[in-house]
């Protein structure tokens, strides 16, 4: 580096050790004029737009005033939370510069900024006074304010996020009581800058009403405890429309930490209640007819438990279950059905206490939950019934729907519970088993529920996991019970199943035939009983003994209709060769009270395969006697209820007689079953009844004890003296 006035020895060593300082510095004298500078200093002045290859003997003033005017940039602009005082401006540089010269002033420290192609720096600029050969200068040094810059960058990309996420942002003086807006906020409470300034005042009056309180004890408990301001309210823009705000801020305290202003933020967030109004709504109501759902009703359950728990009182769950609703569905269509739905929740919804909770289940299945009934229970009960007796003298009152009327009826189940209860879902159970103990018994009732019902469920769920494990084990065994006829020995037998269970033993059919119906096990047992049947069958075929015997299968609804069965029975009778009328297929009357068209048709086709069919307990059930002449039956079976008393119901013995008539007339054979005693026998036969099964000929037994009967009974028929007629007075009849 070259000197103009300091070519001493001692100035040397100082610029060799002043060229090395990582700052920008320049040494000027009093005048203005630099005197030396730095490598830094050089590096610095590639920020400035003028190229000079020899910093010495310029004058550093009159190149900032040639700065300033070839550059607007140098003017201050405030940047956001920037008051105009952090920032002097070039010419303020050069007044102060020229201010220090002329006073001589030890030191001076200015901070200014700077744009380089787009590009704003911050720089500040330090001036202290030396002495170098008894001559005051002047070390003029250039630091870029790094952390200035960061925060100022920080600060316009919050900016930036903040007008692009629409969050307006406001500074409170607490002391002036000043209030900022920015732009956003001045659109978030829908107020023109122009017009109206921001002001605490406008900010209260603005708050709904309702919340105002809420929001201003948010505000100053944040004043108070210095802890941030959170706060969620509503306001009322000028136009009339509510928005749904969420304000936040954090307060600012001195150095003796008193708060003395509040800055912060505030959200338009109306759109995201809507939305969480609606997801709740969505959670906790029932779409259609706008009752609560399910889960509102056990929040509320649950409420009311704690409750109960405190005051020791009773509530009460009303189950509705509103009979022969599938009727009005398809007699008429589902919308139709639909506003059938809402009208009921209306019209119940108006009858009954604002206090109490209607929930819809679902379909037409609803619940009434009674809070808090009474403290004492027979009281709960007494009013327990008298809603639940009031629901039903409402619900049967016509709606009038489109101009058709539809009146409806409802079966009610009721549980009780106090403080001991605490499983919701087993309360609502409770409830929906007392009314379907209403269905069993005739509909548009009430009942209350009886812990016995739920041991009766209890037993029953145990029942079905026995009967799938039974499958499993091979627990099911077929019985076979003879059937005799007079003339020529037993003929052949039913099958009839038997459970002999682990630990309970030999159960008989009623007890698990029903069960598994309901759970649909019956299919896979129903088609062990055929295989096994047909297997026997194919035995008996290879023996004299037994050839001519027939085997009766007992077949339910479920089994015959079943896609599979006809295909099944087929593949069965081919498998085994079973020849032509020795398989018979027992049917009862409920039968074709299910799809007496598809019956025929299944029945027709197994009959073209030779299979046989009995109507057994004929004359019990309900189904019409035209069916008879189109079904392919075989055999018509007397009920046992007829046989019980024949021998002392003159009206057994007609109904019996007009059976075998119907059957000879029809071409059947005709069974009686339930026969014990000789003289029901001898009755049977004066009215032309000579095929016969009960425990006067044989008890159902293993396949062994039944074949071992059959010989001796067949070998000792000849042996045997003719039956006498028993006198029977309706023997004409």
């Amino acid at each position: 580096m070259n000197s103009v006035c300091l070519q001493t020895e001692a100035a040397e060593q100082y610029a060799n050790a002043f060229s090395l300082l990582p700052s920008p510095i320049a040494i000027i004298d009093d005048s203005g004029v630099i005197q030396l500078v730095n490598s830094s200093w050089e590096q610095f002045a590639c920020f400035d737009q003028f190229n000079i290859d020899n910093w010495i003997g310029e004058n550093y003033l009159a190149l900032h005033f040639k700065t300033s005017q070839a550059q607007d940039s140098m003017h201050t602009t405030a940047a956001p939370n920037i008051s105009s005082h952090d920032v002097v401006a070039p010419d303020h540089v050069i007044q102060s510069l020229q201010q220090a010269l002329k006073q001589q002033l030890n030191d001076i420290q200015i901070e200014y900024s700077y744009d380089n192609h787009g590009s704003r720096h911050y720089f500040q600029l330090s001036a202290n006074k030396i002495q170098i050969n008894n001559r005051n200068y002047f070390l003029v040094r250039h630091d870029e304010l790094e952390a200035k810059q960061e925060l100022l960058n920080s600060q316009q990309r919050l900016a930036i996020a903040a007008d692009a996420a629409k969050i307006g942002i406001w500074d409170f003086d607490l002391k002036t009581q000043s209030l900022v807006w920015d732009s956003w906020m001045y659109r978030i409470y829908g107020i023109c800058p122009k017009e109206t300034q921001a002001a605490y005042t406008i900010w209260e009056k603005a708050v709904h009403p309702e919340d105002i309180q809420q929001a201003l004890s948010d505000f100053h408990r944040s004043i108070n405890t210095g802890k941030n301001f959170d706060s969620e309210f509503r306001i009322v823009r000028g136009d009339g429309e509510i928005r749904s705000i969420q304000a936040s801020a954090k307060v600012i305290t001195d150095s003796n930490n008193v708060p003395i202003r509040m800055v912060g933020s505030n959200i338009d967030i109306t759109q995201k209640k809507l939305s969480e109004s609606k997801i709740y709504e969505l959670a906790h109501f029932d779409q259609l007819t706008k009752l609560p759902n399910r889960q509102l009703l056990k929040d509320r359950i649950s409420q009311s438990l704690v409750l109960n728990r405190r005051l020791k009182s009773y509530s009460a769950l009303l189950f509705i279950d509103l009979d022969h609703f599938k009727e009005v569905n398809d007699i008429n269509n589902h919308s139709v059905g639909d506003q059938v739905l809402i009208s009921f929740a209306n019209r119940i919804t108006q009858s009954l206490d604002a206090e109490f909770t209607i929930c819809r289940l679902g379909g037409d299945k609803f619940i009434v939950f009674i809070p808090h009934a009474s403290a004492q229970k027979f009281q709960a009960i007494t009013q327990t019934k008298s809603v639940a007796r009031k629901l039903l003298h409402n619900i049967q009152k016509p709606l009038n729907i489109d101009s058709k009327s539809f009146k409806l009826s409802a079966s009610i189940g009721i549980t009780l519970f106090g403080e001991s209860a605490t499983n919701i879902e087993d309360l609502i159970k409770q409830a929906e088993l007392a009314m379907y103990k209403v269905k069993a018994s005739g509909r548009n009732n009430i009942s209350f529920y009886d812990p016995e019902m739920q041991a009766k469920i209890v037993q029953r769920k145990q029942t079905e996991k026995d009967l799938e494990q039974a499958i499993l084990n091979e627990e099911f065994q077929i019985f076979f019970q003879a059937q005799v006829s007079s003339e020529q020995g037993v003929i052949g037998a039913e099958t009839l199943l038997r459970w002999f269970h682990p630990k309970r033993g030999l159960v008989y059919p009623n007890d698990f035939i029903p069960q598994l119906e309901e759970t649909g096990l019956l299919i896979p047992v129903g088609n062990k009983v055929l295989l096994d049947g047909c297997k026997k069958l194919q035995q008996w075929s290879k023996q004299q003994e037994f050839k001519q015997l027939t085997l009766s299968i007992n077949v339910s609804a479920m089994q015959l209709l079943h896609e599979d069965f006809t295909d099944y029975v087929k593949q069965l009778l081919s498998t085994y060769q079973i020849s032509a009328g020795k398989l018979k297929l027992e049917i009862t009357e409920s039968i074709l009270i299910e799809n007496i068209d598809a019956t025929i048709a299944i029945m027709n086709d197994l009959a073209n395969c030779g299979v046989l069919f009995s109507l057994d307990d004929f004359g019990t059930g309900f189904s019409s006697l035209c069916y008879l002449k189109s079904l392919p039956l075989t055999q018509l079976k007397i009920d046992k209820s007829f046989i019980k008393d024949l021998l002392n119901d003159d009206n057994d013995i007609a109904i019996s007689k007009t059976i075998v008539n119907l059957a000879t007339c029809l071409d059947l054979d005709v069974i009686a079953e339930g026969v014990e005693q000789k003289a029901q026998q001898e009755v049977l036969n004066q009215i032309g009844c000579y095929h016969y099964q009960g425990y006067y000929f044989h008890r159902p037994a293993e396949e062994y004890e039944f074949e071992k009967f059959t010989l001796a009974y067949n070998s000792d028929l000849h042996a045997r003296p003719p039956l006498q007629c028993a006198k029977v007075s309706k023997l004409q009849a």
